[in-house]
C-alpha cells in the first residue's frame, strides 16, 4: 500500500484517536513536507542521522600510525564510541537523558588541553599528523554538536502542542481567516498608529497582514496539478499549505504577545477585532515539526555547504523558532545562533592609518579680521600635525582624528590715528570622533581646546609721532588703552581661532568621508537590489592598536558562519576575512538550480550580476549547452588551504553527445605569479565525479578553467595608488571555512 493511500485510510477510521493521529501525522510528514526526510541530496536514503563530517575528522586521526598522535588517537577513538552511542540514543530514545553527551563534553576538554600544548608540525604525506588548525576545527565541530544535542534533548522532553486541530481544516476556515485578517487590517489602517514612531513601522507591516491576505487568496486559487498532497479530512487543502499557515500563525501570535510591547500598545491590541483574529489564529497554530530532523539537515549542510542545504536548514530553523512550544523555539534560536556569527571580518591597525595620514604640513596665508571692532590684517603660519587614535570599546568601532595646530600670526590693527603691530602664537588641540556603523561613517562635532596663547605688542605708529610732547603723550594713552583691552581682545581672538579650527576640521573630515559613505551606500543598495542581502554589524570592537569590524551579510533563508576566523599573523597592517557562506549566498542568488543554457549565457549572467564585464569575454567552449543540477549547482568551500569549487551538472551537451549527472571539482591554492604578485592558481588536475567520458570532459573543462589563468589577490587600487607603493597582499590563510588575506610590507621593503 502506498504511503498516501495508507495514511488516508487510517485518517478516515481513527479521527477520535488523537495520540494515534499524531503518530500517523509524523509519518505522513516524512513523505509530504517540502524538506523530505526520506530523500537526501542525491536521492539516497538518509533516514538515519549520523555526523559524518565530524566522524571523518576523528577517524582520520585514529587511522594514523604516527607516534606523535598516540594519545590523541586514543582520545579520538573514545569519542567515536560515544558518538555512536549518542546517535543511537537520539534515534530511539530522544526523550530520555543521555549521559554520553556529558562524557563527550569531558573528552572535548581533554582535546582542548592537548590542543593548547600541540607543537607538532602537520604532515603532508602519511602517516597523517593533524595541524593545529585541523584540531581547532574538530574541537569547534564537536562543541557545536554537543550544544545542539543538549537543546534537542530538552525539546524532545517537552510537552508538545497537538496537531490534530489542523486535520479538520477546510476552505471555509481559510475564508474565515482571510475575512478576519481584512478586518484587522482595516482597523490598523483607520487608526494610523505605528509600532515604532522612529522607523515609521506600521502595525500592518509588523504583523504582515497584507502578506497574510495574499497567501490566503493564493490558497483559494485552483492548483493545476494532477496529484496533490492532501490533508486527512479535506482533500482540497494540501499539507504544505497547512504547514505554512500553521507556522505563520505561530509567528503572528508570538508578535501579538511580544514582551517588548508597551502597556499602551497592549491596550491598543486589546480590541474585539484583534481578539477575534487572534482566536482564529490560535485554531491554526500547532507544532508541526520534528526536532530530530534538524540534525539531519545540519549534517547535510556541514557536509555540502551549498545554498540548497542552507535554505533547507534555515527554513526548518524558522519553523522551530515559530513553534508554540518554548523548548522548540529555544532549539531553533540556539541553532540559528550557532550558525549566525559574522561572515565578514575586517582587522585594521592603527599603524596603517597613521602611515597613510599626510605628514605634518605648514601653511602661510594672509588674513583679514575684526577684533574688538578694529580691522586687523596680517599673515599667519599654521603648522598642523594629525594622528589617528583608536578609542577602545567592547561593542563599537570608534576612532578619532587628533589634530595639533601651532598658529603664529603677524598682524596690524588700525584705530583712530594709530596702527598697532602684534605677534601671537596659539597652540590648539582638537579631536574629531568617527564611528563606523551600518549606515556608514558617522561623526561627532569637532572638540577643540586652546592649550597656549601668547600675544606681544611689537610696535605702535601714530599720526602724532613727529609732534613733540603730544606724540609721547598720545602713545602713552594708546599703550594704556591696549593694556586695558588686551584681555578682552585675546578672549575674542581665541574664540574665533577655536571656531575656525572646528569648522575647518569638520569640513575637511566630512568631505573625505562623503565619497566613502556614498560608495558604501551604493554597495548596500546593490547587495539588496541584486542579491536580496542585508548587511548587519556583529560583535565589532575597538582595541588600542586594532579596529575589529565584524559584519553579517545575510538574506532570506540564509545562514552565516559557524567557526571562528583564522588568527591575524604578526606583520599585518590589515586583515580581511571572509567565510564561505557569503560566496555561496551570492552564487545561490543566481538561481542556477535546474537552469539550462550555454556557457556563454551563464558567463553573461555572472558578468551582469557581479558587474564584471571581463567575465563574459569570448572563449572556445562558449557554445556548450549545460543544465545545472537542481540541488547545490555551484558550491564554494574554503578547506585545507584550498578554494574548492564544485559544479553539479544534470546534463551537458558536447560534440553531439549528452553527459549526465556528474560533478566537476576545481581547486585553487595561493601562489605567486611571475611578477611576484599573490594569486589563486589552479591546483593539480580537475576532478570529475560520476562522469563516464573522463577524457572528453576533462579536456573541455580544462579549457573553461585553464591552469594558466590565475585569480589575482592584489586589488588594482593597491597597485595604482602611490600611498600603498610599499604594501602588498600576503599571509593568505584558507582554513575552517574562511579565507583571510592580509596587507603587509613588500618583501623587498622588509629586507
Amino acid at each position: 500500500m502506498q504511503p498516501s493511500l495508507m495514511l488516508t485510510f487510517f485518517g478516515s477510521r481513527a479521527r477520535c484517536a488523537g495520540t494515534f493521529l499524531c503518530t500517523v501525522f509524523c509519518v505522513f510528514m516524512l513523505f509530504c513536507v517540502n524538506t523530505t526526510f526520506g530523500q537526501g541530496p542525491a536521492g539516497t536514503a538518509t533516514h538515519d542521522y549520523y555526523p559524518w563530517s565530524l566522524d571523518a575528522q576523528l577517524r582520520r586521526i585514529t587511522e594514523s600510525s604516527a607516534d606523535e598522535v598516540q594519545l590523541l588517537r586514543e582520545v579520538c577513538a573514545t569519542i567515536l564510541d560515544d558518538l555512536n552511542a549518542v546517535v543511537v540514543h537520539l534515534e530511539h530514545t530522544p526523550s530520555e537523558p543521555c549521559p554520553e553527551v556529558q562524557r563527550l563534553e569531558d573528552l572535548r576538554r581533554v582535546l582542548e588541553t592537548l590542543r593548547k600544548s600541540w607543537t607538532v608540525t602537520a604532515s603532508i604525506d602519511e602517516p597523517y599528523i593533524p595541524s593545529a588548525a585541523a584540531l581547532d576545527e574538530m574541537l569547534h565541530a564537536l562543541q557545536r554538536r554537543i550544544y545542539v544535542w543538549r537543546a534537542l534533548l530538552n525539546a524532545e522532553m517537552a510537552e508538545v502542542s497537538p496537531v490534530t486541530t489542523l486535520f479538520g481544516k477546510s476552505f471555509a476556515d481559510v475564508n474565515r481567516l482571510k475575512e478576519r485578517t481584512l478586518a484587522v487590517e482595516q482597523y490598523f489602517t483607520k487608526s494610523r498608529r505605528t509600532v515604532d514612531t522612529q522607523t515609521g513601522l506600521t502595525w500592518c507591516d509588523y504583523l504582515e497582514t497584507q502578506s497574510w491576505i495574499s497567501e490566503l487568496e493564493a490558497c483559494q486559487q485552483p492548483i493545476a496539478q494532477p496529484v496533490r498532497l492532501v490533508s486527512f479530512s479535506s482533500p482540497s487543502i494540501p499539507v504544505d499549505v497547512l504547514t505554512m499557515l500553521s507556522g505563520r500563525a505561530n509567528t503572528t501570535i508570538r508578535r501579538l504577545e511580544a514582551p517588548t510591547l508597551t502597556d499602551e500598545q497592549r491596550v491598543f491590541l486589546n480590541h474585539p477585532t484583534v481578539n477575534t483574529w487572534k482566536e482564529e489564529l490560535q485554531s491554526w497554530a500547532a507544532d508541526i515539526v520534528t526536532p530530530l530532523h534538524i540534525l539531519r539537515l545540519l549534517e547535510r549542510y556541514e557536509a555540502n555547504g551549498g545554498m540548497s542545504d542552507m535554505k533547507a536548514l534555515s527554513s526548518f530553523i524558522d519553523l522551530l523558532s515559530a513553534s508554540k512550544t518554548a523548548e522548540y523555539r529555544q532549539l531553533g534560536d540556539y541553532v540559528r545562533q550557532q550558525y549566525g556569527m559574522a561572515n565578514v571580518r575586517f582587522f585594521l591597525s592603527n599603524a596603517l592609518l597613521n602611515n597613510l595620514l599626510p605628514s605634518a604640513g605648514s601653511e602661510t596665508a594672509a588674513f583679514r579680521d575684526v577684533i574688538l571692532s578694529q580691522p586687523t590684517v596680517g599673515r599667519r603660519q599654521t603648522d598642523t600635525e594629525m594622528e589617528v587614535t583608536f578609542l577602545p570599546h567592547p561593542t563599537r568601532v570608534l576612532t578619532a582624528i587628533d589634530v595639533g595646530i601651532d598658529l603664529v600670526t603677524f598682524s596690524r590693527s588700525d584705530a583712530f590715528a594709530t596702527q598697532l603691530f602684534n605677534t601671537g602664537r596659539t597652540l590648539v588641540i582638537a579631536r574629531k570622533k568617527i564611528e563606523l556603523t551600518e549606515k556608514g561613517f558617522l561623526t561627532e562635532p569637532c572638540e577643540a581646546l586652546i592649550v597656549g596663547h601668547q600675544t606681544r605688542l611689537r610696535g605702535i605708529e601714530t599720526n602724532f609721532d613727529g609732534v613733540p610732547v603730544v606724540g609721547g603723550l598720545f602713545r602713552g594713552v594708546v599703550r594704556n588703552q591696549y593694556a586695558s583691552k588686551s584681555q578682552a581682545g585675546n578672549t575674542e581672538a581665541q574664540r574665533k581661532i577655536l571656531h575656525q579650527a572646528r569648522n575647518k576640521i569638520d569640513r575637511e573630515v566630512e568631505q573625505r568621508l562623503l565619497p566613502i559613505n556614498e560608495q558604501l551606500g551604493k554597495l548596500a543598495q546593490l547587495a539588496d537590489k541584486e542579491f536580496g542581502l542585508q548587511v548587519e554589524q556583529r560583535n565589532s570592537r575597538t582595541e588600542e592598536d586594532w579596529l575589529i569590524s565584524a559584519w553579517g551579510v545575510r538574506g532570506k533563508h540564509t545562514l552565516l558562519s559557524n567557526t571562528p576566523p583564522p588568527d591575524t599573523l604578526p606583520g599585518a597592517y590589515a586583515d580581511l576575512k571572509i567565510h564561505e557562506s557569503l560566496p555561496n549566498m551570492l552564487l545561490g542568488k543566481l538561481e542556477f538550480e535546474g537552469k539550462r543554457g550555454t556557457v556563454r549565457e551563464f558567463k553573461e549572467a555572472l558578468a551582469e550580476k557581479f558587474n564584471q564585464p571581463g567575465l563574459a569575454s569570448p572563449e572556445e567552449n562558449d557554445h556548450v549547452e549545460v543544465t545545472f543540477a537542481p540541488y547545490n549547482p555551484v558550491v564554494v568551500r574554503f578547506v585545507d588551504g584550498r578554494v574548492e569549487l564544485t559544479i553539479s551538472i544534470a546534463a551537458l551537451r558536447l560534440l553531439k553527445n549528452t553527459h549526465r549527472n556528474f560533478q566537476v571539482v576545481v581547486r585553487y591554492k595561493p601562489s605567486y605569479d611571475s611578477e611576484g604578485r599573490l594569486v589563486l592558481k589552479r591546483d593539480g588536475y580537475l576532478s570529475l565525479i560520476g562522469a563516464r567520458e573522463q577524457f572528453i570532459l576533462r579536456t573541455a573543462f580544462g579549457k573553461i578553467f585553464p591552469e594558466s589563468r590565475s585569480l589575482p589577490l592584489v586589488p588594482k587600487a593597491l597597485e595604482s595608488d602611490p600611498q600603498y607603493e610599499e604594501l602588498t597582499t600576503g599571509h593568505c590563510r584558507i582554513e575552517r571555512g574562511w579565507i583571510a588575506l592580509a596587507l603587509i610590507e613588500k618583501p623587498e621593503i622588509r629586507e
